[in-house]
């Protein structure tokens, strides 16, 4: 069985970018929608996701930034990085 995620913080350059709440539930961005960095932190936490790194090998987004993840303006990007569009969530998978 998967274990479920721990919170996460994806940096780059020591910039925080994400903050991955514990369980995968929810993702917190620190940078605008359009910051160049938010494409690559996030494909890095999708290669997390899929290496199992952590032991973490799911994510079921119900929120990013505090809206729904379906509905939120980053939910385009996430479904092309890999996410699925379930009936409330995002889900990614190993």
């Amino acid at each position: 069985p998967a274990r479920q995620a721990g919170a996460q913080v994806v940096l780059l350059a020591g910039d925080p970018l994400l903050y991955l709440e514990r369980g995968g539930r929810a993702l917190q961005t620190f940078v605008s929608a359009d910051d160049e960095r938010l494409q690559p932190a996030l494909a890095a936490l999708v290669e997390h996701v899929r290496a199992g790194r952590g032991g973490v090998r799911r994510l079921a987004l119900e929120k990013v930034d505090g809206e729904s993840s379906l509905s939120s303006a980053l939910s385009s990007t996430l479904v092309a990085l890999g996410f699925q569009e379930g009936p409330r969530r995002l889900t990614l998978s190993a």
